[in-house]
């Protein structure tokens, strides 16, 4: 009896153990050297762990302040760089980005929000001071922004009387420049630094050059307060540096290290060195007791990735198929389109022929011989119908040609209001029978579009077959054109249909490739992913918009002439792209914050 394994399960039963293997043998091995390790450390002494300990402290604590800082002043230069001075200026619009700020930032460390012009005063302002009337043309953050475009201060009172420190950027130049001016509490920011403490005596702070602490500390004082003389004895540089110094006559292990986010100030972690060397016997046992346990959480964790792993596999094999399925079907088309145009083309002959013998048949009727032919009227309404019915018929095939057309990337003329009643009409026959009504509303003197009149064509006609398969039992699809005032370089069509409609958790997801909520079988989850991709390669925008239960309606806005790259395209979408995709100020805002980490 032959029991041969199948390959499919040989393959995910190798791939269970390539798994095991390869999470088990290294995680083994660094488990065993970390505790290794730490038993060499031990019995060299606990003094080279607290050195380490404050090393590592100074990294993390660093890499946090760093990212913090550096989030501060990524989000003010993009808030400046893409919104124009006129919009920032309008209050309404700085609360609403105000506002998405405090929302990203979980420790709302921003306090308040300006745009400041030239001479110092106030264009808009949100916060909860009283600074409209401020002039600070003679402060010198406002003196170093305006001579160096970019400025992050030191931690200080100012009109306010509260401790804070700005970023500020400079836009335009002359008396058209323009400052941003983002706050932040320095109560709020000293709070990242406040909740790092270790033993009884270990802290975190940070100092400037000048010596005065710019977060609280509690060994030191408060903001803006002088610290000890043998805190600043490092110079600049990019590493860690550990010393031991007494301080208030007790032993204390130091590690310091520039921030690279602001140069002029000193990260400091400290503790007191007999609380450092505080009795580690029972470390070891409970290292133990924490490798076995990681032990056996990584042996969950290992079976946890193997189902994983093996139900992405059977998922790439059921999108294999479905891509075989795909290609299988593409051919095919491909096959029919050959097949017909070849049709058309020998149809396209006889039906010539016809239409010249049934004029030739006309002239004859013509002649003074015919004219006592009883039957002539008779004759010549036959005549005119046939010619009539050999014209449609030229219509009908010359339609298929365009359509069996080789999809090839020549730009040409595009009539879009013709182009698109053009592939509606090779549906609507079909429709009807299902009771779908096709209305038109087709703005006239459309401007010409220079296009590829082939990926349109496909585009237009995989959303009126979707409008179809949405609609159950009977339903109108709506065919829109439209110019675009605000946009003149570009027009826009919508297919809307009166059908099932898209839940909204779906929306987000029609555009992915294998996304489709049809039964297995009735669909791949390509067409509209394939939409997507043509909508960008030529130079357009493509939106849906969806209420379950009364139908779905996607939006195509195209370029009257085609992008010369993706580059320049992209550049030159502005605040007009904002209002045509529904994305306001605070949306992207979050989405530009959400992309960067």
């Amino acid at each position: 009896m032959n029991t041969r394994i199948p390959p499919v399960r040989l393959r995910r039963k190798k791939l269970a153990q390539t798994i095991l293997l390869a999470a088990f043998l290294p995680a083994v091995s660094v488990l065993v050297a970390v505790y290794l390790l730490f038993l060499a450390q031990t019995q060299s002494g606990a003094a080279g762990n607290a050195e380490i300990g404050i090393a590592s402290k100074v990294e993390n604590s660093k890499v946090t302040i760093d990212h913090q800082i550096s989030e501060v002043v990524r989000v003010v230069k993009f808030i400046s760089d893409i919104y124009p001075m006129v919009q920032l200026a309008d209050p309404k619009y700085l609360q609403t980005i105000f506002e998405s700020l405090d929302q990203e930032f979980i420790n709302h460390i921003f306090e308040d929000l300006g745009v400041i012009n030239a001479r110092g005063f106030h264009m808009a302002y949100v916060g909860p001071y009283e600074l409209l009337d401020k002039n600070y043309s003679r402060e010198p953050w406002f003196v170093e922004v305006m001579e160096k475009g970019f400025y992050i201060s030191d931690i200080f009172l100012g009109f306010r009387r509260v401790p804070h420190f700005i970023v500020a950027v400079k836009r335009g130049s002359g008396d058209s420049a323009w400052v941003l001016r983002a706050t932040v509490n320095g109560f709020l920011f000293s709070s990242i630094l406040d909740n790092i403490r270790f033993g009884n005596t270990g802290e975190v702070f940070i100092v400037n050059t000048k010596g005065l602490l710019q977060t609280r500390s509690l060994a030191n004082g408060t903001f803006m307060q002088p610290v000890n003389d043998e805190l600043l004895r490092i110079r600049h540089h990019p590493g860690v540096e550990l010393y031991r110094s007494s301080l208030r006559d007790a032993p204390f292990i130091i590690g310091q290290a520039w921030l690279i986010s602001k140069p002029d100030w000193l990260l400091v972690v400290q503790q007191d060195e007999r609380d450092a060397l505080a009795p580690v016997g029972a470390t070891r046992n409970r290292l133990l007791l924490l490798l076995v346990g990681g032990l056996a959480l990584l042996s969950l964790s290992a079976m946890a990735t193997i189902r994983l792993v093996l139900q992405h596999f059977l998922q790439v094999n059921i999108e294999n198929n479905l891509m075989d399925e795909q290609m299988i079907q593409s051919q095919k088309l491909a096959a029919i389109g050959q097949l017909s145009a070849g049709i058309a083309h020998e149809i396209n002959n006889p039906l010539a022929i016809i239409g010249e013998e049934a004029g030739w048949l006309q002239d004859i009727l013509k002649r003074e011989s015919m004219k006592e032919f009883k039957e002539a009227e008779e004759f010549k309404d036959s005549l005119r119908e046939i010619v009539s019915q050999a014209g449609r018929c030229r219509e009908i095939t010359h339609k298929l040609l365009s359509f069996a057309r080789k999809m090839d990337s020549a730009i040409r003329d595009v009539e879009l209001n013709v182009l698109l009643d053009e592939v509606a009409s090779m549906r609507e026959k079909d429709a009807s029978l299902q009771n779908i009504k096709f209305v038109r509303e087709f703005e006239k003197d459309l401007p010409i579009l220079h296009s590829e009149p082939s990926l349109l064509r496909q585009v237009f006609l995989n959303l009126i077959n979707n409008a179809i398969d949405a609609i159950r039992g009977g339903g109108e699809i709506r065919l829109v054109t439209r110019k675009n005032p605000d946009r003149p370089d570009k027009v826009s069509v919508s297919i809307g249909d009166s059908g099932i409609g898209i839940p909204k958790e779906n929306l987000d997801k029609i555009f992915d490739p294998f996304f489709t909520t049809k039964p297995p079988g009735k669909g791949t989850g390509l067409g509209l992913s394939i939409c997507h991709g043509i909508v960008q390669k030529i130079g357009g925008e493509i939106a849906v918009t969806s209420v379950p239960g009364e139908g779905t309606t996607f939006t195509i806005i195209l370029p009257l002439e085609p992008p010369k790259d993706n580059g320049a395209r992209s550049k030159e979408m502005g605040d007009a792209d904002l209002i045509t995709t529904g994305q306001t100020p605070r949306s992207l805002l979050q989405q530009h914050i959400g992309s960067a980490d």
